[in-house]
């Protein structure tokens, strides 16, 4: 099980902070995405515009997933 961290809104909509989940199908940052926007319904809508992190690092849908400790979705910011 690896810990799927959630920041911002994305922690009202879903109820929790992190969330622990079997990547053991998941060969690819798209492939992560996909698995939580289906255990996250209240999420779903939302992820595919977040940034996902893995293991500290942002990376791409097509990211090959290697020795993964954590992942973090972080959705858009605006600021000034």
């Amino acid at each position: 099980m690896t810990p799927i961290k959630l920041f911002a809104f994305l922690v009202q909509k879903a109820g929790f902070q992190e969330v622990n989940l079997d990547l053991s199908d998941c060969k690819t940052v798209a492939d992560v995405r996909q698995l939580v926007s289906k255990e996250i319904p209240a999420i779903e809508a939302d992820v595919a515009k977040c940034m996902i992190a893995v293991n500290m690092e942002f990376q791409t849908d097509d990211s090959l997933l290697t020795d993964v400790s954590e992942i973090a979705i972080i959705p858009p910011v605006s600021g000034g």
